[in-house]
């Protein structure tokens, strides 16, 4: 009976995490960002290898002014899945648009793409192709 238990908890493990990502979004766009933070931080703990629960919980960190914290779980996203690009990608958004940090963005974007060289709007996102480009 305890396996069973286990097994049936395992499964509703990943639906939890998004029911959670999905709370904390909904609390940020209420603009209530402490609450969004704790669910962002629950969100992580119940699915730790879920990088949409890090990049959830970067963006509260960010919302509510822990720019360290939020760049350092960003790190720890593309340190956990170095060959998901998804992760460099959130990584040098964040770089470029939030902390001003072009060259590194740059780098990262780069990553990015070469993890995913088909992706033309990566390459649009990263300002190696134009959007005419994609026509």
């Amino acid at each position: 009976m305890g396996m069973c238990a286990l097994a049936i908890l395992l499964a509703l493990l990943p639906w939890y995490s998004h029911h959670l990502q999905t709370e904390a979004l909904r609390h940020a766009e209420l603009g209530e960002q402490v609450k969004s933070l704790h669910v962002a931080e629950r969100t992580v703990s119940v699915n730790p290898l879920s990088m949409q629960a890090r990049f959830v919980l970067a963006g509260a960190q960010q919302r509510v002014g822990r720019t360290v914290e939020a760049r350092r779980t960003l790190v720890s996203a593309v340190e956990m899945q170095p060959l998901n690009y998804e992760g460099w990608l959130q990584l040098a958004l964040y770089e470029r648009d939030r902390w001003g940090e072009s060259e590194r963005a740059r780098e990262h974007f780069a990553i990015a793409i070469s993890l995913n060289p088909y992706d033309d709007h990566l390459q649009v996102e990263a300002g190696v192709k134009d959007v005419e480009d994609l026509e």
